[in-house]
């Protein structure tokens, strides 16, 4: 059998020059793609940092508007010191950095790694205002920045607090009128873990017609036992004119005394709460 010279050339294959030519074109191919994965990856990188920042942002916001809608030792007083409140919520507070810093810290560093965070805060009064009408004016303008040290960008989220006695309303429903008197009972996941020093209080605030007025129920403070395991209170006046909040003070977790409460509230009807007095706990 007769094999042709062109049967041979096919049966050869690839020479090496033309892999060669075909390794240098496939390098030339992937080397300009190169730029395309660094600069997506770079992009990735970015967005995530951006999201990262919004989060922490978005979250120190809302711790504020949870300490704004607490009721501070002193309602409506312009002090440094208190820790809670409308009131509470200035410039000289929240630019301290020691100002609630466990709840508000000025950094945050990822648990996985990589650049801290730097966090920022500010409030304006809206309208504009002096120093001594902080308590009282009627909303203010919180923002927090959040920057990484190591981008030059950063990140604000703002929001506005309404005054919480700053509206006046009134009621008539209810059943009876909507002014009670009313009895409040509280009640406890395990009663052994409130403190007996510091107990359970009632306060309730009075906006009209003599606004901004605070007054701690009768008994002031009490602490459950084995005969009684909840604690009562009677006689309490109810509608829309009363802001009621209660503190119960609880020893058996983070290693000393901590305090709960609730979030402030109208009293319509006869109440009932419940405080988890080891939260994450058993």
């Amino acid at each position: 059998m007769r094999v042709t010279a062109h049967g041979r050339r096919r049966e050869r294959g690839f020479s090496l020059i033309e892999l060669l030519i075909t390794i240098f074109l496939a390098g030339i191919i992937f080397l300009a793609m190169v730029p395309l994965f660094v600069s997506g990856l770079k992009t990735t990188s970015s967005n995530t940092r951006r999201v990262v920042a919004t989060n922490i942002a978005q979250a120190r916001l809302e711790t504020i508007k949870m300490l704004a809608a607490s009721m501070a030792p002193t309602p409506n007083t312009y002090s440094t010191t208190a820790t809670t409140g409308y009131a509470a919520i200035t410039p000289t507070n929240l630019t301290s950095g020691t100002w609630n810093a466990a709840l508000l810290p000025t950094t945050y560093t990822p648990p996985s790694g990589g650049a801290p965070y730097s966090i920022s805060y500010s409030v304006t009064c809206s309208p504009s205002c002096s120093p001594s009408a902080w308590p009282t004016v009627a909303a203010k303008i919180v923002s927090v920045t959040v920057t990484r040290n190591t981008d030059n960008f950063k990140t604000t989220v703002s929001t506005v607090l309404e005054n919480p006695q700053a509206v006046t309303t009134s009621s008539t429903s209810g059943p009876t009128g909507g002014n009670g008197p009313y009895s409040l009972v509280v009640a406890f996941k395990n009663y052994t873990e409130v403190d007996s020093s510091r107990g359970v209080s009632v306060v309730y605030i009075n906006t009209v017609p003599t606004p901004n007025v605070t007054t701690t129920a009768t008994p002031t403070k009490q602490v459950p036992s084995s005969l009684a395991t909840t604690c009562t209170w009677t006689n309490l006046p109810g509608g829309m004119n009363y802001l009621y909040q209660v503190f119960c003070y609880s020893d058996d977790w983070n290693s000393g005394t901590t305090a709960l409460y609730t979030p402030v509230f109208h009293m319509l009807s006869n109440g009932w709460v419940k405080f988890d007095t080891n939260p994450g706990g058993s």
